[in-house]
């Protein structure tokens, strides 16, 4: 495991372990909020320390669950609120704090403007890109109530697979985030991919169409 993904994890295993529960919801909305304090390596110790494993039984399955859905989804509302009061200064501002370049934020904007409404779920379903999804959502100024649900429905399913596999693993739990790792840039390319032929299907329609609508010249 590489030198600072270590030193977050011990981090996270001691502040887990000393704060309980408030420190699931805490690290899971730091990560909702766009800062990638890894859920890979929250949520399936979390699980682990509700299982029946030496060393753990400290939570309960159920409310590991919950609180891990309900932190990330209060940092993505914090994080939606700045994007949309704050608008494109505030990416301009802040985005160099999620790690997001000037050329990612303007092709997030591209996707929001596009794609919102399914763009928030699939991407909260996804290593590498979840957490950079709410603020961009607030500058294109994507409809609050839709951000939320489709938010809260891919952290709902995100948290309860990562937290049942830590859970199932027990002390293997490790082995969590380091399986989802090895496949992160593959799915970075292949998501970028899927949009860029959705984008160039959509371009091209528009042209057959608008070809076809062009009037006749008179002979």
């Amino acid at each position: 495991m590489a030198g600072l993904e270590e030193h977050i994890l011990t981090f996270i295993r001691h502040f887990l372990s000393s704060v309980g529960y408030p420190g699931i919801f805490v690290l899971m909305a730091i990560e909702g909020f766009g800062i990638p304090i890894p859920s890979e390596l929250t949520m399936p110790f979390s699980g682990f320390l509700a299982s029946s494993a030496p060393g753990a039984g400290k939570f309960v399955l159920p409310a590991v669950i919950i609180i891990g859905a309900a932190g990330e989804v209060a940092g993505g509302i914090v994080a939606y609120a700045v994007g949309y009061y704050g608008g494109r200064p505030a990416l301009e501002r802040y985005g160099h704090l999620v790690l997001l370049s000037p050329e990612e934020l303007e092709r997030g904007e591209t996707w929001f403007s596009r794609y919102g409404d399914w763009i928030v779920l699939v991407t909260r379903l996804l290593p590498a890109i979840r957490s950079f999804i709410a603020l961009p959502a607030g500058v294109v100024r994507m409809p609050f109530w839709r951000f939320l649900l489709y938010g809260a429905i891919g952290s709902a399913i995100w948290c309860t697979a990562l937290a049942l596999i830590g859970h199932a693993l027990g002390q293997n739990w490790q082995n969590v985030s380091t399986g989802l790792r090895k496949y992160d840039v593959v799915i970075v390319v292949v998501v970028v991919a899927l949009l860029a032929f959705a984008l160039y299907k959509r371009l091209t329609a528009g042209r057959t169409v608008a070809g076809r609508e062009q009037p006749r010249t008179s002979e």
